[in-house]
């Protein structure tokens, strides 16, 4: 029974995207540190629910320094390339829907990679 529960309980977050949402939102807390980290939330939150309400533009929650970043993690050896398989699990990570993107070539540059994050249409505002 306790099994049950806690595979519904997956399904759920997976369904729902959850654990991206707050992996995106701690990830954020961490990169501004704000005196107020609540209030910071609330507001990042708030600009999500606007913009499935109004059904405009998801707004853009990373710079391009956020980008640089996540990149300089995913290659730390600086190379320049990341493979295919890191690409596709950090766009997963940063709530980019993959579903519909075709198979990454098996070397993804910093330029392919900061551009492909920014484009908003590819990040689902259904986990709001």
């Amino acid at each position: 029974m306790a099994a049950g529960r806690a595979q519904e309980a997956e399904g759920y977050l997976k369904e729902h995207k959850i654990m991206e949402l707050v992996n995106n939102l701690t990830s954020l807390l961490l990169y501004h540190r704000p005196e107020r980290p609540r209030e910071f939330l609330i507001t990042l939150l708030e600009k999500l629910k606007l913009a499935r309400l109004a059904d405009v533009e998801y707004p853009c929650l990373f710079d391009e320094s956020n980008a640089d970043a996540v990149f300089g993690i995913l290659d730390p050896s600086g190379q320049g390339y990341i493979t295919g398989t890191q690409y596709i699990e950090a766009l997963k990570t940063l709530g980019v829907d993959v579903s519909n993107l075709p198979s990454p070539p098996e070397k993804i540059t910093q330029e392919v990679f900061k551009h492909d994050i920014s484009w908003p249409d590819h990040i689902s505002t259904d986990m709001i």
